[in-house]
């Protein structure tokens, strides 16, 4: 990139505020095409050149960097009109009629909408001058609008000045069309208008906040307008420009506390521009006049600005028939801060400790918006209030809101526990009234589902669970060793049972039954006389079966010891056993009860049960034997 601050032809005449400006040649195309030499008004936006071609009746795109087409819009205009413009939101809007020289007094369609969004191109049909027949006349080229034609609400104002203009015509627009019955034609007081078929009228808003329009005539002294009380007409004060030129071409924007104005200098119809303050001695900058092109006669020299921040802009150049240029416009303080997100809880802010300012996430700078922004991980929280401040350098000296962290914290109800994203807008522009804007979005959470019980040598505790695997959130599965410490022996053989169900949250505390409740899901089992706690007993017909599986009371799981896989269906609430370690009962087959025999944790038998754990053995009529376990 090409510095041009040490421009010999300036510098020396440079102010002391005019220093705080840095000025950045980013690209330069040497040619426009031959082929494009009837390309006409045009304007920078999001990084393009957006140009009329006057004869053909199209709307160029072209890159910056080395000028080449990079997109076409069809006009269907075919008599040589150059007016294209766009408005605040970004939509393109060219002049279409084939009334040349043009007195927008055309029955047909007179302007055509290229809607931001890429939908169809809109034909606007409109008789502007209806009800002013007199002050219709030519005009070549529009000024920006203001506001967003295609708003169904509050729409947008293109304003117009004619050859023959008395005053400045209000053409509002309300969701794509002309508001007819709202167009007005707005003297001036104060200031003489000079219309010419190439005056435009361009609004900004001022440093002060309040709304301007800036009058353009190339060939007299521009005049800044503001809305009379009534709003009804315009009051007008003329000013000045350091070595102001005759050709079309001009934009006043806002920039560091400035309200400026980029416009075209001498000799006239060059390509020398500069930036200065209305009614200022020196220009702020200064792009002399470049020698050695081709002025072809053109009477422009387009310019106009794109605010990046509120330390950088970006500054477009194009001379009709020749080059695009683009520069930098920046002053201090665009990297000389940092801004960061510090409160608490801790873990939402990524930190170990509650208003760590050093420790605080650093916001990023969207070049687009201008704002600062921060977006959390996604963070378990409780139901509570979040707080937090803005830090500026990791540090509490500068902060926002309030000047310490003890008082007046940024506070964002949590109404739910779940899981969230905390996002945070910063505009620090205006520190004395910087702008916080902070979003809370909770992130739905795929289930989870544990294993609870004598699982992967587990025991039965509350917090502890084996978590199983899933990709839909439906179908959970896991392999697991089924073990018994406690050597719950079967004395139908040597088989070791174990117990198990399953919760969807696990709970802080080993003995908190309690709060597991809710969450904890099993079989679907009833107690009885002979098995009180109403554990499921598995049988090996039972394998690759599905099991039901209910939260309302469900039941432990009673399966040998083993290498299993088990898999749980959420939607369909079944849980299905796979496995080869199974040696146990085949089915189970219920006959009348011949002889039941108790027998304690270490094998001794008994005709009576235990006071504690049990394994209760009933010998069938039929030759079964049927084991359950009982607590007394």
């Amino acid at each position: 990139m090409k510095k041009l601050l040490l421009l010999a032809a300036f510098f020396a005449a440079l102010t002391m505020s005019a220093q705080e400006f840095t000025l950045t040649e980013l690209t330069s195309t040497p040619n426009v095409p031959a082929d494009r030499s009837n390309n006409r008004q045009g304007f920078g936006m999001n990084g393009q050149f957006i140009v009329m071609d006057k004869v053909l009746g199209q709307i160029n795109f072209y890159n910056p960097e080395d000028g080449t087409l990079e997109n076409t819009l069809e006009t269907g205009a075919t008599a040589s009109w150059p007016a294209v413009t766009r408005d605040d939101a970004g939509n393109i809007i060219a002049r279409v009629d084939n009334s040349w020289p043009g007195n927008f007094m055309a029955d047909t369609t007179v302007l055509k909408i290229f809607p931001v969004d890429g939908g169809d191109p809109i034909d606007v049909e409109c008789n502007i001058f209806a009800d002013f027949e007199a002050e219709n006349g030519r005009c070549d080229f529009f000024s920006f609008i203001e506001g967003n034609v295609m708003d169904e609400d509050e729409g947008g104002i293109l304003w117009i000045v004619t050859a023959k203009s008395t005053g400045i015509l209000k053409v509002p627009f309300i969701g794509g069309e002309v508001d007819a019955d709202h167009i007005a034609l707005f003297p001036i007081e104060g200031a003489t208008l000079s219309p010419t078929s190439s005056t435009v009228v361009n609004p900004y808003v001022a440093a002060d906040g309040t709304k301007h329009y800036m009058l353009w005539t190339r060939n007299a002294q521009p005049v800044d307008l503001v809305m009379n009380d009534t709003e009804d007409g315009f009051i007008g004060t003329t000013f000045t420009l350091p070595n102001k030129g005759a050709t079309n071409g001009c934009f006043p924007f806002t920039f560091g506390g400035k309200d400026l104005v980029i416009y075209t200098t001498l000799p006239n119809y060059g390509n020398a521009w500069a930036i200065a303050e209305k009614n200022a001695e020196e220009p702020i900058a200064v792009i002399p006049e470049i020698p050695g092109f081709v002025t072809n006669g053109f009477q422009c020299n387009w310019l106009n600005a794109e605010l990046v921040n509120q330390h950088k802009a970006i500054i477009y150049q194009y001379f009709p028939g020749n080059y695009f240029k683009t520069y930098e416009l920046t002053i201090p303080g665009g990297e000389e801060h940092t801004y960061a997100v510090c409160g608490a809880p801790a873990a939402l802010f990524g930190m170990e400790n509650d208003w760590d300012a050093v420790a605080a996430p650093e916001m990023t700078l969207n070049e687009e918006t201008g704002l600062y922004e921060w977006t959390s991980a996604e963070t378990e929280l409780e139901a509570g209030n979040i707080e937090f401040k803005i830090v500026q350098d990791h540090s509490w000296d500068v902060c926002w809101p309030a000047s310490t962290k003890d008082y007046n914290n940024y506070v964002v109800p949590v109404e739910n526990a779940g899981v969230y994203t905390l996002s945070v807008t910063f505009d620090p522009s205006d520190p004395e009234n910087a702008v916080i804007t902070a979003n809370l979005n909770e992130v739905p959470q795929q289930p989870k589902v544990y294993i609870i019980g004598e699982v992967d040598g587990n025991g039965w505790a509350t917090n502890v669970g084996v978590e199983m695997d899933t990709e839909d959130g439906v179908i959970f599965t896991k392999e697991v060793t089924l073990h018994n410490p406690t050597k719950l022996v079967d004395p139908i053989g040597d088989n070791k049972y174990c117990f198990f169900s399953f919760a969807t949250k696990l709970m802080e505390a080993a003995d908190d039954w309690d709060g597991l409740a809710p969450y904890r899901f099993g079989a679907v089992s009833e107690a009885t006389e002979d098995n009180p706690n109403g554990d499921f007993r598995f049988y090996k017909d039972m394998m690759n079966m599905p099991l039901a599986l209910t939260f309302d009371g469900g039941k432990a799981f009673q399966v040998e010891e083993g290498v299993y896989t088990l898999t749980v269906d959420l939607e369909n609430m079944t849980l299905t056993i796979n496995g080869e370690s199974f040696t146990g009962i085949e089915n189970l087959t219920i006959g009348n009860v011949k002889n039941v025999r108790y027998y304690n944790l270490q094998g001794i038998e008994s005709a009576t049960p235990f006071q504690g754990v049990n394994i209760v053995v009933k010998e069938m009529t039929d030759g079964s034997k049927v084991t359950t376990k009982l607590v007394k």
